[in-house]
């Protein structure tokens, strides 16, 4: 009698498909959530916070931002540029979402921090980060004297000749240096008349930058130097800090003399030219032109 074989029972495969099934699954819930958030959630309330220059509307307009549009699809980068173009007082916009239908418009706006003349002889309110804002007929903040704005457009960056192109890219840095320090309120003038450096009216002080450096740390050396009570109140000085890094020199402001006509008969004293022209002697620096220590930056120079 044959024996009969005995085959072992064929496993079956289980789960070679099952990641197939899962995937599937994954897609169809993520392509019901999107469908969901296409149909339920738009766009029913519009807010915008924190303008002052322009009113709400204006910068809902300026957006695009209708009531109805989906609130998913909305792209923050792009409403920002959008708005930023058309509002030269606009720095920047942030979107905010809030679910099921509402969205606010975070605004930050620039101010006017100097005016600047074009080469046409116009005036143009300037912002501390350098951009021109819109025309006027008087000077509003600290006026800049030296240079001059080519081809102005509002809403874009400050442009000058050439040659004074280090001195439009340092202009704006130490406006917002000034501004942080709490001290662009003060200043009446930026003179970039100067070859290498930027002279600031400050009060009753000049202050002299060169077009490159840490201008926080020197505003913080000219803070210690007036909080020192070592300069002397109500006197002007000049504080210079283009002669070495970390150092600011304190000195007296040059005081120009002119000539005065000879009242004096004699032709020969009228001839003289050294009689009425020549200036106060200063043929050696005084003492009060000695910077003063980096680590000490509020020391007075010996008299």
């Amino acid at each position: 009698m044959a024996r009969e074989r005995k085959h072992p029972p064929r496993k079956r495969r289980r789960g070679r498909f099952r990641w197939i099934y899962q995937l599937i699954s994954l897609v169809a819930v993520a392509a019901a959530m999107v469908t969901a958030c296409v149909i339920f959630f738009r766009v029913n309330q519009v807010d915008v916070e924190g303008n002052a220059h322009y009113d709400a509307q204006t910068i809902v307009n300026a957006s695009g931002i209708e009531l109805g549009d989906n609130l998913v699809a909305m792209w923050g980068p792009s409403i920002n540029d959008q708005i930023c173009e058309q509002l030269p007082y606009v720095q920047r916009v942030v979107l905010h979402r809030t679910l099921p239908d509402r969205v606010t418009l975070q605004v930050v706006e620039r101010t006017v921090a100097a005016t600047v003349a074009d080469e046409n002889g116009g005036l143009w309110l300037l912002s501390a980060d350098g951009y021109l804002l819109e025309t006027t007929q008087a000077v509003q903040g600290l006026e800049i004297t030296g240079i001059q704005a080519v081809n102005p457009q509002a809403g874009q960056p400050l442009e000058v000749a050439e040659d004074s192109q280090s001195k439009a890219q340092a202009i704006p840095k130490l406006m917002s240096a000034l501004e942080q320090a709490g001290k662009l309120a003060q200043c009446t003038q930026i003179d970039g008349s100067a070859a290498s450096s930027l002279r600031v009216s400050y009060d009753i002080h000049q202050l002299k930058f060169p077009l490159h450096g840490d201008y926080e740390r020197m505003l913080t050396l000219f803070q210690a130097a007036l909080d020192s009570d070592k300069i002397p109140q109500g006197e002007p000085k000049v504080f210079d800090f283009t002669v070495v890094d970390n150092e600011v020199y304190v000195q007296n402001p040059k005081t120009e003399t002119s000539a005065q006509p000879s009242t004096s008969p004699d032709p020969q004293a009228s001839a003289d030219p050294q009689a009425s022209t020549e200036p106060q002697a200063s043929a050696e620096p005084s003492a009060s032109q000695e910077p003063t220590a980096s680590a000490q930056p509020s020391a007075t120079p010996e008299p």
